[in-house]
């Protein structure tokens, strides 16, 4: 029979490891300990430590050591996916990785234990060393719990290979003794799995690292195109004022010209005609609706419409005055033509056309954009995925700028035509 001390300590031990097992293994999995789930959690615990307390007066403390994972580590997995509907492959991470956090308080009792040949000092270390433990790892928790909760899995299985390792280590050797502790097998076993676990966390960081690099690069390059979005509304605006300054000053214009004839340089007063219809040409303003961004953008290609051969059918019936950004509604057309453009002219000659339509109903912009192509494109996630690298940047600036309006948009093939639907 223990002592009284000591057996009180070592029932404190017991508990104090229980509830820092229930505890961090919820922190860890991102569950805020407030109030309510404060209590949740000790209920757990003190349920998890009656069926402890069972094992060990039916069989003694050997016996509960052993079905300690199905009496305590098991119903805590099983409650946590169920009650927070959290992912295994967290949860399992939560739990073997308070687990392995246990081993803190492990080395201290051991240490104390071997210093004083005392058990009252082995569990007198473990049960401060667990509370320390315990009150560092849970402000630790409270800022990498969530973070762990909206990992992959790919990521959430890597980040799992070293807790479950060492949980079927320990138990494998300490508990159960399937191997002996002292062979040369089982004292390299650990090292072995920790360079397996370096590897492949070494594999997955670097394809994660690359992916954000990756999206980080295409997020400037939309950037920069929604920049020189902008420049070119106000370019087109502004030549659009010029020309309509040049045209009120038409009279002195004339009067320019004829003098340049009257004084036989017909060269010079040809070449500023000249100059006149590039620019008359270069920035006409086709008035398909009132509002003028539009107009300005189903005028701008125009000129590439007909240089490619595309029979083209552009409608529109939009105020002048809609809710969304100029540039974002520029975005969105500009980029849409454009990928018609270039898809349109892969298509045979003949079969080339390019259909948009764009309305305003129920104070919501409805655009559909319908081209004929030359090869269907490959979808990807209801995206068409570039055959080429630096393309592709088209659909994605558009879904871009339709998300900032609150909006949404569907890329689709449909026939021999290729669709753009849109709601802004």
């Amino acid at each position: 029979m223990l002592p009284t001390v000591e057996m009180m300590l070592w029932a404190i031990h017991h508990a104090t490891t229980l509830l820092f097992g229930v505890f961090a293994s919820a922190a860890l999995c991102g569950i805020e300990i407030n109030r309510r789930h404060v209590l949740e959690l000790v209920m757990v615990g003190a349920v998890a430590g009656c069926a402890f307390g069972l094992a060990n007066a039916v069989g003694g403390e050997l016996f509960a050591r052993q079905v300690y994972p199905l009496v305590v580590h098991l119903p805590l997995v099983i409650y946590l996916c169920a009650r927070y509907r959290l992912s295994p492959l967290l949860v399992m991470l939560g739990v073997t990785s308070a687990y392995l956090s246990c081993q803190f308080s492990n080395w201290m009792g051991i240490a104390a234990l071997t210093a004083t040949d005392s058990q009252i000092a082995y569990y007198a270390a473990r049960i401060i060393t667990t509370a320390v433990v315990f009150a560092i790892l849970l402000h630790w928790a409270s800022d990498i719990g969530p973070r762990l909760a909206v990992k992959s899995p790919t990521e959430l299985e890597i980040l799992l290979i070293l807790p479950l390792v060492y949980y079927i280590f320990d138990y494998a050797t300490n508990v159960y003794t399937l191997f002996h502790s002292g062979s040369v097998v089982t004292v390299e076993f650990l090292a072995f799995a920790l360079c397996a676990f370096y590897l492949m966390f070494l594999a997955v960081y670097l394809r994660e690292y690359e992916a954000k690099e990756i999206a980080e690069r295409e997020r400037w390059m939309l950037a920069t195109r929604d920049s020189a979005a902008i420049k070119e509304l106000e370019a087109w605006r502004q030549s659009g004022r010029e020309l309509s300054v040049l045209r009120h000053d038409m009279r002195h214009f004339l009067r320019g010209l004829a003098a340049l004839i009257e004084e036989g340089r017909i060269d010079e007063a040809l070449e500023r005609i000249d100059e006149l219809c590039e620019t008359n040409d270069r920035t006409a303003v086709r008035r398909y609706c009132a509002n003028d961004t539009v107009n300005i953008v189903l005028s701008s290609f125009s000129s590439d419409i007909n240089r490619n051969g595309i029979t083209a059918d552009l409608r529109a019936a939009v105020p002048e005055s809609v809710h969304v950004a100029d540039v974002d509604l520029f975005s969105v057309l500009s980029n849409a033509l454009d990928n018609a453009i270039v898809a349109a002219s892969a298509a045979p000659q003949g079969k080339r056309f390019v259909d948009l339509d764009l309305r305003c109903e129920d104070g919501q912009l409805l655009l559909l954009v319908s081209n004929t192509l030359g090869r269907p494109p490959r979808m990807v996630d209801g995206m068409p995925v570039a055959g080429h690298t630096g393309h592709g940047f088209g659909t994605k600036s558009i879904k871009l700028a339709v998300e900032r309006m609150n909006g949404n948009c569907q890329f689709r093939i449909n026939g021999d035509r290729f669709e753009l639907r849109a709601v802004m």
